[in-house]
């Protein structure tokens, strides 16, 4: 949250009252926010106090902080993963055209071991893209570590450029960890770039065709082979 709407949140909650853009009247409000984040924001506190950089503003943290629900992430709650599973394989299986999907319980328990980094929605994208490898059979092993490795979280973290990636995919290839990486770069960054085209579209196919200058067919051939074939197609603009 930038620190202009950072103020105007915190206006908000301790006048009770909002301005339209360019009216003078103030229209009464009374709501309940709820407020989620993935950064530990006491940690950003401090980090203010020491830096004297403006992270996050002190007083709305505790304005929103009345009420603190902690979910750990989804690597140290294994448990809940067998149902997570089963609960996108009814989702997803309607729409794939899967009447009644399945999985082995290797693949369950391979998938209980994984570290998912991208939590839920990592493991909703494994969990649809091994329906399509297994169409109408039940998802076995393989079909798990190949759905895995196919929907692994973006190649790039915000802080490491393209140079950075390829030194350290050659410097894995020349220690022996991998090999064929030619292919693995060009379909990791492939699933990168559709993946942040459709997300950028809200889900528009034919705009997200347009900006990558690719087909309407060849874009949901993509989302479909990469996992990311959203629910429902917006119409076109």
């Amino acid at each position: 949250m930038s620190p202009s709407t950072q103020v105007k949140l915190l206006r908000v909650l301790e006048d009770k009252y909002i301005q339209r853009v360019g009216g003078n009247e103030k229209i009464p409000v009374d709501v309940r926010i709820l407020a989620a984040t993935h950064r530990d924001l006491e940690s950003a506190l401090k980090e203010n106090e020491a830096s004297r950089a403006f992270r996050f503003r002190e007083d709305l943290f505790y304005r929103l902080s009345g009420v603190t629900i902690t979910l750990p992430p989804l690597s140290q709650r294994p448990e809940d993963i067998p149902d997570l599973v089963k609960y996108f394989m009814q989702r997803s299986g309607a729409e794939l055209g899967v009447d009644a999907p399945s999985i082995q319980p290797e693949a369950i328990a391979f998938l209980q071991n994984q570290a998912w980094p991208g939590n839920v929605r990592e493991l909703e994208n494994s969990v649809r893209q091994a329906l399509l490898l297994a169409r109408n059979y039940s998802i076995s092993l393989e079909h798990a570590q190949e759905a895995c490795a196919r929907t692994r979280k973006s190649v790039l973290i915000s802080d490491q450029t393209i140079a950075g990636y390829f030194a350290e995919l050659l410097a894995r290839a020349q220690r022996g960890e991998t090999d064929g990486v030619h292919a693995k770069m060009i379909e990791e960054m492939e699933r990168e770039l559709f993946a942040r085209a459709i997300q950028l579209a809200q889900g528009n196919q034919a705009k997200a065709a347009r900006w990558l200058g690719v087909t309407r067919t060849t874009i949901r051939e993509k989302l479909i082979h990469f996992g990311l074939h959203p629910a429902g197609e917006k119409p076109e603009e």
